[in-house]
């Protein structure tokens, strides 16, 4: 992503108040991102984190 399409991505994950939207944009942006980097020839990063955790209303315990 260019910088400014990360802080756009930044500021519309904040803006979510309900985990069902924020799971929905997750899935198209993860799919967005897929076709990016076919298109590049490049392999998606894994690992990355629950970008909808701050709307979980109980987190797991460690």
């Amino acid at each position: 992503m260019s910088p400014e399409e990360r802080i756009e991505h930044q500021a519309k994950i904040r803006s979510f108040t309900k985990l069902e939207d924020c799971r929905s944009y997750q899935v198209s942006h993860h799919q967005l991102m897929e076709e990016r980097a076919q298109q590049r020839g490049l392999a998606m990063a894994g690992g990355g984190h629950d970008i909808c955790d701050h709307l979980k209303t109980e987190k797991p315990k460690p």
